[in-house]
């Protein structure tokens, strides 16, 4: 790809596909609203923080990729109100969610606060929803077991329990191994998307262990791909990439 207008991309960071994109598009620049839990190695100048208008359009950006992860609703939020009130053109690039297969029993719920009403009271979860979603569940008086990325834990939200650190990727024999040990007879988590998570999910399904289904949050309206080949081809019909 050639860069017409070098600098003038700001992809938003928070999913993998941000890091693929930034690849692909010489000169970006990177927005992350929060600290990376895992370090990357990214092309171009990074920024952190809250994006605001006026960053926009002092920095002359002529188009905007939010790539956070597909659950971070208030990035989306944040990144489409700010590219509309700088008149930039604005695209969500938002991987696939996952889909259950034939040998998968999986229980859609709309948020984590109604996880309560579908797992039995005395069950023991692994959940994966991020330490912030914690206190909807406080209605669940089970064990639950809450998987954190890193090794700084903090205190624990729920009654009973604890987190559970560990620094992925996880393949699908540690987190067999690790639903084993925990004696976890459900598994709960947030429809993401990807390859990162699906070991976890191959795992509940080997171990015939039921799945409660969290699905995403709702995102803005406006353009939005699936894949990082689409997002390319966005900027090619603006004339900001050129093949």
């Amino acid at each position: 790809m050639k860069d017409l207008t070098q600098g003038k991309v700001l992809i938003v960071g928070g999913a993998t596909e941000a890091l693929a994109l930034a690849r692909r598009v010489p000169g970006a620049t990177v927005l992350l609203p929060e600290a990376e839990r895992v370090a990357r190695d990214w092309a171009g100048p990074v920024h952190r923080g809250a994006l605001a208008p006026a960053w926009l359009r002092d920095r002359g950006i002529a188009a905007v990729i939010e790539a956070a992860h597909p659950c971070d609703s208030a990035t989306a939020a944040m990144v489409a109100a700010a590219s509309r009130a700088a008149g930039v053109p604005h695209l969500q690039l938002v991987r696939p969610e996952w889909r259950p297969g034939p040998r998968d029993t999986w229980v859609p719920v709309r948020d984590v606060a109604q996880v309560v009403a579908v797992v039995p009271p005395t069950a023991r979860l692994f959940v994966t929803v991020g330490r912030a979603e914690l206190p909807g569940l406080r209605a669940f008086h089970g064990e639950v077991f809450a998987r954190v990325i890193g090794r700084k834990t903090g205190v624990f939200a729920l009654r009973r329990g604890r987190f559970v650190a560990g620094v992925g990727p996880f393949s699908v024999a540690q987190e067999v191994a690790l639903l084993r040990r925990l004696r976890i007879d459900w598994l709960v988590l947030r429809n993401a998307g990807g390859p990162g998570g699906w070991p976890k999910l191959a795992a509940a399904r080997q171990l015939g262990v039921p799945v409660v289904m969290v699905a995403r949050p709702r995102r803005p309206a406006g353009p939005r791909v699936a894949t990082i080949e689409e997002a390319l081809k966005w900027l090619s019909k603006r004339q900001i990439l050129a093949v």
